[in-house]
Parts: C-alpha cells; sequence; structure tokens
C-alpha cells in the first residue's frame, strides 16, 4: 500500500532554476540557452536575469520542444539581499527599495514565489568579489531558500592552491550545502511552511583567467543539481499558463526535491508518509498529526539514505529505501548520499 502512495498520481520532471542570460550578465542568449537544455534532457528551465523580466516582454517564455522556458527575475538590491522572484509579470528592480522587507512585500502582492537566494555566499577566499549573504531574517513572507547553489558552492571552496584543479575538473569542489544553509532551513520549518531548491546560478562566462575555456558553462551546468518537481497533473505543451501554473504550484508547495544528478540521476526518488494507513502525506505537505504515520524514502540507486527530524539525523539505512513509523511532531526531510557524496535532498514533510 505505501507503495501505491509513494508514486499514484505523481508527474515528475527535473528542470534548472537561476540562470542568467545576455539579458543581464549571462554569457549567451536565450536561444543558446536552451539548446543547451535540451541536449541535457532537462524538463523546464527558470530564468533568472538581475532585474530583468526584458526576455518574458519579448515573448521568449514557452515551449521548446520538450523543454518548457520560464522567466523569473533576480532582485538584486544593495546590500546583498539576492532574492529570486518566479511568477511575476512585471520587475521588481531592487535598488529602489530601501528595507528588504518591502521588496519581499512586493513580490508576495504580485503573487509571486520569493525565494532567498545564496544566504551564505560569502565568496571569501580567493573570489572576494562581493558579499552574497542574507543578513536579515527577521523578514516574513518568503517562499523559500536556495539551499544548494552550484556556484556557490564552488567559489567557495576554491583557494590558490586549488584553482587550476577545480577549473578544469569544477565537480572535485561539490561537497554540498553549507551546514549553515540546512541548519536556518530545518529551523525555519519547526514554526512555518519552507520550501528548499537546487539552483546553478548559472551565467556561462569564461573566467577571467583561462578566457578561452568555458568550464562552467551552461552544458556543463544543467547536468548536475537540478530541482525535481511532483506535479499533479502531466505538463501540457498546448497550454503555457497550465504547464506555469504546474510548475510553480510544486515549487510553492515544496512538492519537489533536489540533486546533484553529476553523480547519478536521481528520478524516481520519493519521500511520502501515511498517516493510520488512509491518510497519504507527500513532501512539503503540512498536516496536524492525528495518530501513528509511516514515512518512507526511495531510491533509485543503493546510498546512505538518512531520516532527519528538526534538523537531526534520526535514522539511516543503506540500501534503496528507509521507513521509519512515528507519532512525534516535527519536519521530516531525507537526505541521500551516493559514493559517500551528497545526492539527493528532499523538501520536508510537516507534522504539526
Amino acid at each position: 500500500m505505501m507503495e501505491e502512495h509513494l508514486n499514484f498520481g505523481i508527474y515528475e520532471y527535473k528542470g534548472a532554476i537561476h540562470i542568467h542570460s545576455k539579458y543581464s550578465d549571462g554569457g549567451c542568449g536565450i536561444k543558446g540557452i536552451v539548446k543547451e537544455a535540451q541536449k541535457a534532457g532537462l524538463d523546464y528551465i527558470i530564468l533568472t536575469d538581475h532585474e530583468s523580466l526584458q526576455a518574458l516582454k519579448d515573448g521568449y517564455e514557452g515551449w521548446y520542444d520538450n523543454v518548457l522556458l520560464l522567466v523569473g527575475e533576480e532582485i538584486t538590491p544593495r546590500g546583498g539581499y539576492h532574492y529570486l522572484a518566479l511568477g511575476i509579470e512585471a520587475e521588481i528592480i531592487g535598488k529602489q527599495f530601501i528595507q528588504v522587507q518591502h521588496f519581499i512585500d512586493r513580490v508576495s502582492a504580485s503573487g509571486g514565489i520569493g525565494i532567498i537566494a545564496h544566504p551564505f555566499g560569502n565568496r571569501t577566499r580567493l573570489l572576494e568579489i562581493r558579499k552574497n549573504s542574507w543578513q536579515n531574517w527577521d523578514v516574513k513572507g518568503y517562499t523559500g531558500i536556495e539551499i544548494w547553489s552550484y556556484m556557490i558552492d564552488w567559489i567557495d571552496n576554491v583557494t590558490p592552491l586549488t584553482l587550476l584543479k577545480y577549473y578544469f575538473y569544477p565537480d572535485k569542489a561539490i561537497d554540498g550545502p553549507k551546514p549553515e544553509a540546512l541548519k536556518r532551513w530545518d529551523e525555519i520549518a519547526q514554526t512555518r511552511h519552507i520550501v528548499g531548491i537546487g539552483s546553478l546560478d548559472a551565467h556561462g562566462r569564461p573566467t577571467p583567467i583561462l578566457w578561452f575555456l568555458k568550464p562552467l558553462s551552461y552544458k556543463h551546468l544543467f547536468k548536475t543539481i537540478r530541482t525535481h518537481i511532483l506535479t499533479t497533473a502531466p505538463l501540457a505543451q498546448q497550454s503555457l499558463n497550465e504547464s506555469k501554473k504546474l510548475v510553480y504550484d510544486a515549487i510553492r508547495a515544496g512538492r519537489c526535491f533536489f540533486a546533484y544528478d553529476f553523480l547519478a540521476d536521481s528520478t524516481g526518488f520519493r519521500f511520502a508518509g501515511l498517516m493510520n494507513q488512509t491518510v497519504s502525506i507527500l513532501m512539503g505537505d503540512e498536516i496536524n498529526l492525528n495518530g501513528n504515520v509511516s514515512l518512507q524514502a526511495s531510491a533509485p540507486a543503493p546510498a546512505e539514505l538518512r531520516l532527519i527530524r528538526n534538523g537531526k539525523q534520526i535514522k539511516s539505512e543503506y540500501g534503496k529505501k528507509i521507513e521509519f513509523e512515528t507519532d512525534q511532531t516535527g519536519a521530516y526531510r531525507v537526505e541521500v548520499y551516493y559514493d559517500n557524496r551528497p545526492w539527493i535532498f528532499s523538501n520536508h514533510l510537516f507534522l504539526r
């Protein structure tokens, strides 16, 4: 019965979030980005140029064969408070706002999804470009947090001694979400619904040192950290608005997981629960606990599965499945490690 609840009525799509194009500081135009997404086998991509929705205005949002391109924005005010705004129709210029709360409120009022971008990305070692950390955690109204950002992970692990190695072999620098991000995510989840995503912060530009090479190209990045969404209906190419709503509804609800697919394809991962053998619960769901809940997560390949409750590991199993019975409230999520490396991170399942 539990296996049926894990998969019944669910459609899975993998995509890349937080992508920059030539509309801001990216290294490629829309057509080139879409072409690389198609080659990588992605189902959707979300463009987030700095302070710009020009790609939306120019009519680029839509289906390109089997890839759905959606256009959001990265709000980049002074002070390093970078904020992804998805599903909005008009640009929000961060530099026009004195207080962070004001542009968060503007995104919410526009019906958009607000994601705090790379909240702990200080870039403090080799590339001291600018501070990209989020300082004010008293704000309200944001939907979620970028828990794992590829470029922040890469940059923060580069030193003068490792530069050449990580330049030519960038994935050797990728060691997982920052512990501070996971800790903050779990703390917030204990008091309210909060969504976590994996992202790229893809710019696709050559680095200044060896300008003729692009080891961090769109082609490469699209094979790495992906956010897999779970929808209640299939995406329909004949209806952009319907598909757009399904994607954003899944992200807003936290019916998604993010994974480092460069290690192995995470398609098919599931984390769900069954309360009193009758009420089905999927990651992202928030319910009032009334009885026993059977939790189960399944991975597409043998790996170490760790069950986390309120930020603390309560069980670990090696294999393709982990199960746990509980009658305790809490914010539960799952981490999966493949060959001892971080691989899959589920969103929380909230038992209140």
